[in-house]
């Protein structure tokens, strides 16, 4: 389960740096705290819970970051170009949730 605080903690930090929370991973149902939190992020059943976070990192791409919610902290970063069709993003993004994944049971080989 996603504990609120941590949520809020994680929002919170990112916020200040400039990033806005786009995607809720979650591996159980959200509670109403932490859907309040999240509110406004499309929400996505998962193997994983982490927030997905975007801002600007050059005029032409966005930046996004996955950050895990469970067991050490942990995010990877993904820099996607503007204009990236639909499904390669959604492909993308779903590459990135896998390495995570994977890294919860070893290390990641890159």
């Amino acid at each position: 389960m996603i504990d609120p605080a941590t949520v809020k903690a994680v929002i919170e930090q990112y916020k200040k740096h400039g990033w806005v929370l786009r995607r809720v991973l979650f591996s159980a149902p959200l509670s109403p705290e932490v859907a309040e939190l999240t509110a406004g992020a499309s929400d996505h059943a998962s193997a994983i819970d982490a927030l997905w976070f975007s801002r600007r990192s050059q005029p032409d791409c966005e930046a996004w970051e996955l950050r895990r919610l469970s067991g050490s902290p942990f995010a990877l970063v993904q820099v996607v170009e503007d204009g990236t069709d639909p499904d390669e993003f959604d492909a993308i993004l779903g590459a990135v949730e896998l390495r995570m994944s994977a890294a919860g049971s070893g290390p990641i080989s890159h």
